[in-house]
């Protein structure tokens, strides 16, 4: 577990991944634990340390350089979302962003938001849980599709939070 660490060590080990300048481009150097994180996460070069990073994230309890990864990509976000549940850390205080998630237009980005959402275990604002709920059923009588059922599901999740 300690050699893996370096991957997040820039003086110590640099990876320069031929293809993910598109999936890294505007990152500052400030940025390389970002980096490096969503190269871990989302490369299928990178699959074999997954887990190991996914652990470490827990350990360091890193929920909010996970989040920070999230706003920064644009390619592969599902996956990176989708980390928060996998790596088992309680994203409960993000809720209002989760729920921006779980109504973006991209299936799967929405689909793990409402996957986050469902294993967060509180406390909650209550303003927040209310807010989330208008939110969710406005966006449901703009739709015509299988993510009606999604959000029907979400509301529902999110009612047990009051």
């Amino acid at each position: 577990m300690e050699n893996f660490k370096k991957y997040f060590d820039n003086k110590e080990y640099v990876t320069k991944i031929v293809g993910a300048e598109e999936e890294t481009e505007g990152l500052s150097v400030a940025n390389d634990k970002i980096t490096s994180l969503i190269q871990l996460l989302t490369l299928s070069e990178n699959k074999d340390f997954k887990e190991e990073t996914l652990m470490i994230l827990k350990k360091e309890k890193a929920g909010d350089l996970l989040i920070t990864a999230i706003k920064k990509t644009k390619k592969n976000k599902h996956i990176l979302v989708a980390a928060c549940w996998e790596s088992e850390i309680d994203f409960s205080n993000y809720l209002p962003y989760f729920i921006d998630l779980a109504l973006d237009s991209d299936y799967l980005v929405s689909l793990e938001a409402i996957t986050v959402i469902s294993t967060m275990e509180g406390p909650f604002v209550a303003d927040d849980v209310k807010s989330s709920i208008s939110k969710v059923k406005e966006e449901q009588k703009k739709l015509n599709s299988e993510r009606v059922v999604l959000l029907n599901d979400l509301a529902i999740t999110l009612e047990v939070f009051l």
